[in-house]
């Protein structure tokens, strides 16, 4: 071989290690024009050389011809089902009957890993070269569909080389996946074009894969992750452990929730863990499925009919029930915002009686098309809020569909499209130059080039939310906006529910914030009052003078700024230090300051460049004793510039207890484990953010070391 085919071999392992790094393990080494211009020197290579191009090189990625049709192929070995359990009996009749048929084996170990709701393939590797990708089909056989498997990236094209040696054939199983982000931004993209949408992840997935055309599967969020394997020649693997290991090795994405165990109570404590944990999951699962970690006890358990005696999908509680819908209304938030809510016959699902379920904005009701009589498909998953995913019509004398309101059905005032803007500059021919989400920054990008002649041209963006135009003249806007105001993680005003508020306001007692903290004035009069008396109304009171003394970031929460939430409420409090620094900050000023960017920081400068929000403020203030963040160099930032996760039961707190304490110190505190993260807090029952954590050498603290350091957190650097 010259020496330069072995440049060119080398660029084509060095493309393949940086697709590894940004598909597989979301690491990226190099920047995005690095990796175009390495891809760009393999493509001039092989046109002068056209003679060297092989089926691995990430050139040869996805095909120009399109496929007429699908070629049956027989697996080598057949992919089977798995058996399923739906309690703890049958986890435990499952591992007696291991028992039993292993009764001279050793302690037992299990593989845990969570069931994808995608779509089963089987790779074929030659010699650690991919010759073929083949669907489930009935087990048996299934179908070739390599030209599109070869679009992956997140699939190798050839297996990079590692200690562990690939062998000469090998089947490797797994399931082809869209992440829920993924599936939503793709059916949204479908709407825009009047294209199919599709039902579910599961489904679009499977579809995506049986495309004639490979562009178009390419064009798909599709990702891959290995569960086993078929036949296998030139290799023996002793346990699950060392096969995906191996896995990871050769450069084949594995699920990083994958859990050795060393009994069958901790395969069910396993299950209870990614239950609890299923929404915070970025991909649909639908069980757990627990594995013999010993391969020469699989081998000897062998199978019936078409599944092994070896391996049970523990499914999760059915979180799907179908009912009647017996209206739809639209509801007023405290921003305005007009949001349709289908009425239902009540159902349970997952374990909650659900009657009621939203519909979220305006394409979501145009797709799902629901009409009074028609019955819907309800999904609930932990605690979500329930979610209409499919209708079925009424087959005879359907209903009418459902007309968007004209008017707000609160206050009667004209409903107006909740429309955004894109700000674009054009150069004097009229040719897109750059977007903002600003009319400043657009403004700004013109004064930088004001020798070019450019101009600003506003264009709308279609959004699918509506909005009562009524602001402070609908009833309940203002009723949502004091129920926000009066929230736990805002003033945190104990005794003023919905109900209690909306008595106040209607008896005028109550027209904006700050007249609750001058409530006492009225003690009389309140305690005459249906559901007050004098003991409630004193209770009320006492509430309100303990909120009056606040903390910043909770004033800055409460005043309901649109994209303002908790945290940058807390980040806002920290970086200015007070109120008037805040309300007079200019725009670059917000940008400086951490996750707010130029839409958030619009939102800010124009909620407080409203008179009316002006008045509001100054009658407020003065009635508060607020509570100034610490400085930078006072002791309470002492955690600053760290990011903490937390993970597991606490006993000693509640884990936004905890959360508080950090925030308070300077620390910023995450919900998932990255390579930036300083320190996982982990408490009892710690999952996968603890092995996550301890793979990228993540400190971990106990929940015992938390009063030491916090005391002094220098010793645990």
């Amino acid at each position: 071989m010259s020496s330069s085919q072995e440049q060119y071999k080398k660029l084509q392992n060095d493309i393949r290690n940086h697709d590894h790094a940004y598909y597989i393990l979301d690491d990226p080494e190099i920047s995005d024009g690095e990796y175009d211009a390495l891809f760009q020197n393999l493509l001039k290579i092989e046109i002068d050389n056209p003679e060297w191009i092989t089926s691995e090189s990430p050139s040869q990625r996805v095909g120009t011809k399109p496929e007429t049709d699908f070629v049956s192929i027989s697996h080598r070995k057949q992919m089977l089902s798995l058996a399923n359990a739906f309690n703890e009996k049958d986890i435990y009749d499952f591992h007696e009957r291991i028992i039993k048929n292993l009764s001279d084996a050793p302690k037992l170990r299990y593989f845990c890993e969570p069931k994808m709701d995608g779509a089963a393939i089987s790779l074929v590797y030659e010699n650690g070269i991919l010759i073929r990708g083949v669907t489930r089909g009935d087990g048996t056989v299934g179908e070739d569909i390599t030209s599109n498997i070869r679009t992956l990236k997140s699939i190798p094209l050839a297996l990079k080389e590692s200690n562990d040696a690939f062998p000469k054939m090998i089947e490797v199983r797994g399931e082809i996946f869209i992440s829920k982000v993924d599936f939503l931004n793709l059916n949204s993209a479908a709407a825009l074009e009047d294209q199919k949408v599709f039902a579910n992840p599961r489904n679009a997935a499977a579809g995506s894969l049986r495309q004639l055309d490979p562009m178009v599967t390419s064009s798909r969020p599709l990702a891959f992750f290995a569960h086993g394997i078929g036949a296998c020649d030139g290799s023996t693997f002793t346990s699950l452990e060392e096969l995906f290991k191996s896995f990871a090795g050769w450069g084949l994405p594995v699920n990083q929730l994958n859990r050795s165990v060393d009994s069958i109570e901790l395969c069910l404590e396993y299950f209870q863990e990614i239950e609890r944990s299923r929404d915070k999951i970025p991909f649909e699962i639908d069980g757990v499925v627990f594995k013999v970690a010993d391969i020469a006890m699989q081998n000897n358990l062998g199978e019936i009919a078409r599944s092994p005696r070896w391996a049970i999908a523990h499914k999760f509680p059915a979180e799907e029930a179908t009912t009647e819908i017996v209206g739809i209304d639209f509801q007023v938030g405290r921003t305005g915002i007009l949001t349709p809510v289908a009425k239902l016959k009540s159902i349970n699902v997952g374990g909650v009686n659900v009657s009621k379920c939203t519909l979220h904005n305006i394409d979501e009701l145009q797709r799902l098309d629901p009409r009074v009589g028609d019955q819907a498909v309800i999904k609930r998953a932990g605690d979500v809020i329930p979610k209409m995913i499919r209708v079925i019509p009424l087959k005879k004398s359907r209903g009418l569909s459902v007309s968007i309101p004209k008017s707000c059905p609160c206050c009667n005032s004209k409903v107006v499209t909740n429309s955004q803007s894109d700000w674009h500059v054009l150069s004097s021919d009229n040719k897109l130059l750059k977007k903002f989400s600003s009319l400043y920054e657009a403004n700004e990008y013109i004064e930088n080039h004001s020798s070019q002649g450019l101009v600003i041209d506003e264009k709308k963006i279609n959004s699918p939310f509506i909005k009562c135009s009524g602001d402070n003249l609908c009833p309940e806007i203002i009723q949502g906006k004091f129920t926000h105001f009066v929230s736990r993680k805002a003033m945190d005003i104990d005794g003023l529910g919905q109900e209690i508020l909306a008595t106040l306001i209607q008896k005028k007692f109550v027209k904006e914030y700050a007249d609750i903290f001058k409530l006492e004035e009225h003690r009389i009069q309140l305690a005459s009052l249906e559901r007050f008396g004098e003991k409630s109304v004193d209770n009320l009171i006492k509430s309100i003078r303990l909120a009056s003394k606040v903390d910043l970031f909770r004033v800055v929460y409460s005043l309901g700024i649109e994209e303002v939430g908790e945290t940058t409420a807390r980040n806002l409090a920290m970086h200015f230090g007070e109120f008037n620094e805040l309300s007079d900050a200019t725009f670059e000023e917000l940008l400086t300051i951490q996750d707010i960017g130029p839409r958030v920081a619009s939102k800010i400068k124009d909620y407080f460049s409203e008179r009316g929000n002006q008045e509001i403020i100054e009658n407020l203030l003065p009635l508060l004793e607020i509570i100034l963040p610490k400085s930078k160099d006072e002791e309470g930032s002492k955690l600053r510039g760290l990011q903490i996760a937390i993970t597991g039961k606490l006993t000693s707190m509640s884990r936004d207890e905890l959360k508080d304490i950090l925030l308070e110190n300077g620390a910023k505190v995450t919900s998932s484990i990255s390579k930036n993260t300083s320190y996982l807090v982990a408490g009892e029952n710690a999952g996968s953010k603890l092995t996550k954590a301890k793979e990228l050498d993540v400190k971990i603290l106990e929940e015992n070391d938390i009063g030491s350091f916090l005391n002094d957190p220098k010793k645990f650097f």
